[in-house]
């Protein structure tokens, strides 16, 4: 039995990964450069990269083209819905007692918009972002206080993952994780990793964790 939920944002509650990915490379076009693969944007997803994070920088040619790739990029997200494991997972959680938290590479001010659209900060209790930590994931830090702040145990906290980077944050902090995966995860590897499941409904999350 759990006490607590802990939300990846990117990619978990609102499906924002391939909208980056499609952004990102149609300004780096704009500026007549090479695209950065879809390789090279998996295998630094649900964390941080400096070398990923120098080559866009490179392509794109400035800081302010980047903070203006990034403006497109929040605007376009401003429509995304809740994904509707999550969305269940909120509702059960919210009538069920169970403490929630938040737990993001990003920085809070590049969520807290959609946090507050979908009104998730009425139901969740803690967020931890980028600025809280000295390192993301797959560092486990940003989960240990996470859970530290819910006044709950690790082990007694259930995370929700999209990413191998975020799993494995998760599991190195002690915490039990279900793997929910989209159009830019879906085919990374999770074998090496002890999740609890990988792509199952929010009813099954429900009756077999819950």
């Amino acid at each position: 039995m759990y006490d607590a939920i802990i939300f990846d944002f990117d990619g978990t509650i609102i499906d924002t990964e391939i909208n980056l990915f499609n952004t990102l490379n149609k300004h780096i076009e704009q500026k007549n450069n090479e695209k950065i693969s879809l390789d090279e944007y998996k295998a630094s997803i649900g964390s941080v990269s400096e070398e990923l994070n120098d080559k866009i920088l490179n392509a794109l040619g400035s800081k302010q083209a980047l903070e203006e790739m990034f403006e497109d990029h929040y605007e376009g997200t401003k429509s995304l819905p809740i994904k509707p494991v999550v969305k269940d997972l909120i509702e059960y959680g919210t009538q069920n007692q169970k403490k929630m938290g938040i737990a993001t590479s990003s920085y809070k001010a590049h969520i807290m918009p959609n946090v507050q659209r979908l009104e998730l900060d009425k139901y969740v209790d803690v967020i931890k972002g980028r600025e809280d930590v000295a390192f993301v994931k797959p560092n486990p830090e940003l989960y240990i206080q996470a859970a530290h702040d819910l006044e709950v145990e690790p082990e007694k906290c259930l995370a929700i993952e999209d990413t191998t980077n975020g799993a494995q944050a998760a599991i190195d902090a002690g915490m039990d994780v279900i793997v929910i995966t989209h159009e830019i995860t879906e085919d990374l590897n999770f074998d090496s990793l002890n999740i609890l499941a990988k792509n199952i409904e929010a009813e099954e999350i429900i009756n077999r964790y819950l």
